[in-house]
């Protein structure tokens, strides 16, 4: 049986090899594709007999114009600038991701104008085709931070602006990012100089001094070893300009005279490690740890902070991976961080980790404030001239830092302090002595006005450090339990009995829950009641416990406070004539001094 159709092979050949003849054939050996007279794409399919029929693949032709490889630091990643036209008309220019290129995706940005024809196989052979006859690309490798890189054995710092210390390099950030722009040279170099020291007038120097430490620290962070491992922290009151000095210090890396785009507590935790990454020996601020009268707000604020600052102090990041499970490498901050805020983060092993400058009304003087805000064109150039003195001197401030910093921790270590700050008062100390070295030698301070300064900055740094101690001290959460279970009591919320059955006195409220019981020599509590306790009370404080139960247990063993057998923190006890398994505190006092006991019958 014959089937007719309308469809003639031999027709179709023939038109296709007319048609071949009309294509501007731009192939030779390598490239079996060409663009007709109507601007379409065309594969060349060569028959046994050598004759060419053209299959139409789409109704455009594109090319890659530009490949920009960025690099930021520890991976680089590849990108397209495409070009193209449907017939005389051109498209407008596409970037993609490489790792886009080939799902030609990126094709639907030009609307429905560009159309490419159906079947297996054509989205690989446009692909093909543009790769093979994209002629003359522009190849351009951008750096995606800032900071310093060591590039063919030479040190560069880049901005925004490109690199101090060379030319020809080109840096990339993201539009939120790009006020972070040095001059590549500096102008006016010693008025600039003057107005950044000016910085240290505008208030009380127990605020300016620590915080231009820390501005002129940032440019060190990756070339000191070990990395600065802490952060600053500007606390107090709204209105006490914290903000407009935190912008102030900003001023040194760029244009910032206003808060748009500045980082906040608003942000996610990957945003803001991501910014950390990204502003490598820079100074990142995080504004607003503020107040919040809805719990659970105050609680995600709360964890934000602490997941930022242990990230940035420990200067570790989340791991990635790449699709073959091989490690892509973390994004772990590598500049100094200054977080503002009304109220302090809570844990005491957090707050070891943050250098707070407190700030009060009245500390910051208005007009001398608005006086150098009127210059901060200059401060720029002011740090400017800085990175290209620390360049030169490069080599030597990385040898001569360890043994200078261990001189410097050691001096500042005392018995009451907590052992990580003495490790904040060398880094800033040493930042101080760097900056000086640098205005001494630009000639803008003389060798008394350097020795009196660094000698200020360090009583300063010492006394910042010892009132840090105490805010440690006043957060340890065995104290935090002692103060609780002291005011439960106090309120009557709980009672302690007596370990004997025949004696009647109770320590704290009659009717309070019963966590435990007492002797002459120790108190012995139920740790289950005790926990729920703890727990509840914090839940209506609108706080909660710093420690998980097996870590506060374990903390109670190793202070000392409760007596333990083998690996176990509770031990039997017999109480009342029945055997318990209780946490034995040897230190009576824990239910308190002067607490009121009282019996079944009142007052005893």
């Amino acid at each position: 049986m014959q089937i007719k159709t309308d469809f003639d092979l031999g027709e179709a050949l023939v038109k296709l090899e007319s048609e071949s003849k009309e294509l501007k054939d731009d192939s030779n050996g390598d490239n079996p594709y060409s663009i007709g007279d109507d601007g379409c794409l065309f594969k060349n399919k060569i028959l046994k007999d050598g004759a060419v029929i053209p299959v139409k693949l789409a109704n455009f032709e594109a090319w890659i114009t530009e490949e920009v490889i960025e690099d930021n630091g520890i991976e680089t990643a590849h990108h397209y600038t495409i070009a193209g036209k449907v017939k005389n008309r051109h498209l407008s220019k596409i970037q993609i991701s490489a790792s886009q290129f080939s799902n030609l995706n990126w094709v639907y940005q030009w609307g429905n104008q560009a159309i490419a024809e159906p079947g297996q196989g054509i989205k690989d052979y446009i692909r093909h085709a543009i790769q093979v006859m994209s002629k003359n690309i522009s190849r351009l490798t951008c750096y995606t931070h800032t900071g310093w890189r060591e590039i063919n054995g030479q040190w560069i710092y880049l901005s925004e602006s490109g690199a101090i210390g060379t030319d020809n390099i080109s840096v990339k950030l993201s539009k939120e990012l790009q006020r972070y722009n040095l001059p590549l040279k500096p102008e006016d170099e010693l008025e600039a100089i003057k107005t950044s020291l000016s910085f240290l007038n505008i208030g009380k120097k127990e605020i300016t001094l620590p915080l231009f430490a820390l501005l002129y620290l940032s440019p060190l962070t990756t070339l000191l070893e070990p990395m600065p491992n802490f952060l600053g922290y500007l606390y107090g009151e709204t209105a006490t300009f914290k903000t407009s000095i935190s912008i102030l210090s900003l001023c040194h890396f760029g244009q910032f005279n206003f808060i748009a785009n500045l980082s906040n507590f608003d942000d996610t935790s990957n945003a803001l490690t991501k910014r950390a990454f990204t502003l490598k020996d820079t100074l990142l601020i995080i504004d607003d740890f503020h107040p919040s009268n809805k719990r659970t707000d105050a609680q995600q604020m709360e964890t934000l902070a602490q997941k930022i600052i242990r990230a940035c102090s420990n200067r570790t990041g989340r791991h990635r991976l790449n699709p073959d499970a091989t490690d892509k490498g973390a994004y772990e901050p590598r500049g100094m961080v200054l977080i503002t805020g009304e109220e302090l983060v809570s844990l005491q092993s957090t707050l070891a980790r943050v250098m707070v400058i407190e700030i009060s009304h009245g500390d910051i003087d208005r007009g001398k404030l608005t006086e150098i805000q009127s210059k901060t064109q200059l401060l720029p150039h002011a740090m400017t001239s800085y990175i290209s003195w620390v360049r030169e001197n490069i080599n030597e401030i990385k040898n001569t830092f360890p043994k200078r910093f261990i001189e410097l921790r050691d001096r500042a270590f005392k018995e009451d302090t907590h052992k990580k700050l003495p490790e904040q008062v060398a880094y800033l100390q040493f930042a101080l002595d760097t900056a000086i070295s640098w205005m001494v030698d630009k000639g803008v301070l003389n060798e008394n006005e350097a020795k009196s300064l660094s000698k200020e900055g360090w009583n300063i740094f010492i006394e910042l450090s010892k009132k840090q101690s105490q805010r440690i001290e006043r957060e340890d959460p065995i104290e935090r339990f002692k103060e609780i279970i002291q005011t439960m009591i106090t309120q009557g919320r709980v009672k302690i009995e007596h370990k004997e059955e025949y004696k009647k006195e109770i320590i704290g409220g009659e009717m309070g829950e019963l966590i435990g019981y007492y002797d002459d020599l120790y108190t012995y509590l139920l740790p289950p009641a005790l926990w729920h306790s703890l727990q509840k009370y914090c839940i209506a404080e609108g706080s909660h416990f710093p420690f998980s139960k097996n870590t506060f247990y374990r903390t109670l063993k190793s202070r000392g406070l409760i007596e333990t057998s083998g690996d176990k923190t509770s031990i039997t006890v017999k109480i009342k004539g029945e055997a318990m398994r209780v946490l034995k505190f040897t230190d009576r006092g824990i239910c308190g001094k002067g607490v009121t006991c009282v019996t079944n019958g009142g007052d005893a």
